[in-house]
């Protein structure tokens, strides 16, 4: 990064990560690839934790959010392992939003300042403001550049996270980041370090879970959970459907999956409605069937079925080329 930047319009950088989308160059400023990669000793576990999505997204209100926000998980593992199937110019793109580069940077993978290769499952919910990074990542050179480069001050510790924490005068929401051996979190909100360790909680079970509390969200992960890039959200119950979002009368959830251990590789809808008697299969045929040719949705794919499950109507289909930027409406 260009030491012409003044300090103080890096440090509103800083404190826009999530909700502007505004990373780029921060990963150069930190120098986490190359640092130190010493363990931390008696501070972090000695073993990486596993992996669980659920236990990662917490409550509508316990960390932030109203009483719906959505979920984005990506398995960059995954991803990586298939990068020669991705459609033309996708491998580029996820390596520069890792880099904090391209239209929609990943915030807390560009503040890591470390290689794409050296990140494995991410979370972000909230519309950022929560974020979630397993990875082999020089925890140590993280901590350090944060507060060397990019205006963060220590802000103790809490289980096996250092905390950090950025204020930034004049803006509502400020970004605290809490670094281990194995797992870094981002929260935005007005109290950060608070919320960093609400989320570390949900590990614990001491702070609730969005699955837990929320049986709509227990249903759509329960049908996209295990996906390699999974998005995930809840709503009041819809009155009406239009079929442009596309969205559906009685609809409470929907979700998406993609599966990236088959040939092909396969997608997965899930449209979870308030009950049974709510459940419309025709509506999501129309959806499918509007999406299936040209430039749509389906196009790319090699067949699709539609099929109730309960209160869900699931879309599975299967294609040759892997998008891994697939978004719930488009």
């Amino acid at each position: 990064m260009s030491e012409e930047i003044e300090r103080r319009d890096l440090l509103g950088t800083v404190g826009a990560l999530a909700s502007a989308g505004a990373t780029a160059g921060l990963a150069g400023c930190l120098g986490g690839s190359d640092g130190n990669d010493d363990d931390d000793g008696d501070d972090g576990p000695s073993e990486k934790p596993s992996f669980s999505l659920e236990t990662w997204i917490a409550a509508p209100g316990a960390v932030t959010g109203q009483d719906h926000y959505p979920a984005e998980y990506f398995s960059f593992e995954a991803l990586l392992s298939v990068e020669n199937s991705f459609i033309e110019g996708a491998y580029s793109e996820l390596v520069d939003r890792t880099n904090g580069k391209g239209r929609a940077p990943f915030p807390l993978p560009s503040a890591a300042g470390s290689p794409v290769d050296t990140f494995e499952e991410y979370v972000t919910t909230d519309n950022n403001s929560q974020q979630v990074l397993y990875g082999d990542h020089p925890a140590d050179a993280i901590g350090e550049g944060l507060v060397d480069n990019l205006g963060f001050e220590t802000a103790g510790e809490h289980r096996e996270f250092d905390l950090y924490l950025n204020e930034v005068d004049g803006q509502s929401s400020q970004v605290a980041i809490g670094v281990s051996e194995f797992v870094l979190l981002w929260i935005e909100n007005e109290s950060p370090v608070e919320g960093l360790r609400d989320l570390a909680d949900t590990q614990t079970e001491e702070t609730p879970l969005y699955a837990d509390e929320n049986p709509d969200m227990a249903e759509v992960l329960d049908h996209v959970g295990d996906g390699d890039r999974v998005l995930a959200e809840t709503s009041d119950e819809i009155p009406e459907t239009d079929l442009t979002i596309p969205v559906f009368e009685g609809q409470v959830g929907y979700g998406y999956a993609l599966g990236l251990d088959g040939d092909p590789f396969e997608e997965t809808y899930v449209i979870v409605f308030a009950d049974e008697a709510s459940v419309d299969v025709e509506a999501v045929r129309s959806w499918v069937d509007q999406n299936s040719s040209e430039d749509g949705r389906f196009a790319p794919h090699t067949s699709v079925t539609t099929t109730q499950d309960g209160r869900s109507v699931l879309v599975t289909g299967t294609r040759e080329r892997v998008d891994p930027f697939v978004e719930l409406f488009a």
